[in-house]
């Protein structure tokens, strides 16, 4: 039997990491509990498959990592909370095909945020980029036809989208948070803002089903080995393949409730997508050729 390389083993991980969670959208759809209900299951059963994940990562630690998350940790969470309330928004006041494009931005979300924060530099292929997703953004918004869309869950994509780079941008800046108590503790702080909005006695068995499968199994899995896969192929090459969820996440949709993307989505949706899978195959071909010239001058 043939041993699979780190890089091609690194590929496997992540791609399954995506395939296990493209179908969010789908069981999001397929819960028919009110807004603040289902956020409050959902990220309470987040919180506690995450510390699940925590203990089993650092069986002899797991507690020092919750107490010792810092304050870098504290404002991760507070991010990733503010964006799962806004991803919840869109699935539910818009389409799922909207909402995952719109949130496949986020690379770029986080280049301007490094900007603006922490006057990083932008090259002109990044700016390029940002320029073409903006224009399919614009598209994607201006026209409501697909089953489903409004103009109000694309905004809460596009600031879903905003959290979510926030969060990444932290996480970069300050890499020795604990990821894991970091979400874990975002799931709880979470459930404890939208509980006074909530209803969670209401709740079907049904609908406790498919939080149950999100929040315990799919999510934490998915994030898993999401964050495993960059340690053997390079981030480039990740972002590239996480485009995979936009594309699978509205297909399950398609085939399961028959939600088909308005012309306007399929069109501002090709723009970005080319445009992210540009972005990141130029990023690659940069890289590999910085590697060889530095490999000849060695």
């Amino acid at each position: 039997m043939p041993v699979l390389s780190q890089h091609m083993r690194g590929i496997l991980i992540t791609a399954l990491g995506v395939l296990i969670i493209s179908p969010d959208g789908l069981l999001t759809r397929l819960i028919y509990t009110d807004h603040w209900t289902l956020i409050f299951w959902r990220a309470l059963f987040l919180s506690f498959g995450m510390c699940l994940l925590a203990n089993m990562a650092h069986p002899k630690d797991t507690w020092r990592r919750y107490k010792t998350v810092g304050k870098a940790g504290l404002i991760m969470a507070m991010l990733y909370s503010l964006g799962t309330v806004s991803f919840i928004t869109a699935i539910k006041h818009t389409s799922v095909a909207n909402t995952l494009i719109i949130l496949s931005t986020t690379p770029l979300s986080a280049a301007l945020i490094g900007l603006v924060f922490f006057r990083e530099t932008i090259i002109l292929r990044t700016w390029c980029a940002i320029g073409l997703v903006a224009i399919g953004v614009f598209v994607i918004s201006s026209d409501s036809d697909g089953q489903g869309a409004t103009l109000y869950g694309d905004v809460a994509a596009m600031l879903g989208a905003f959290f979510l780079a926030a969060g990444f941008t932290v996480v970069r800046h300050r890499p020795t948070v604990s990821i894991f108590p970091a979400l874990s503790i975002s799931g709880l702080l979470t459930s404890i803002a939208v509980f006074p909005l909530a209803q969670p006695l209401s709740i079907t068995q049904q609908d406790m089903g498919f939080l149950l499968i999100m929040g315990v199994y799919m999510l934490p899995l998915a994030t898993a080995l999401m964050f495993i896969g960059p340690r053997y192929v390079p981030a480039s090459e990740v972002g590239l393949m996480l485009l995979l969820e936009s594309v699978l996440g509205p297909t399950w949709v398609w085939l399961a409730l028959n939600e088909v993307p308005g012309s306007a989505t399929l069109v501002g949706g090709a723009i970005i997508l080319t445009t992210l899978a540009m972005n990141t195959l130029w990023a690659m071909q940069s890289a590999s050729s910085s590697r060889t010239t530095a490999g000849i001058k060695t």
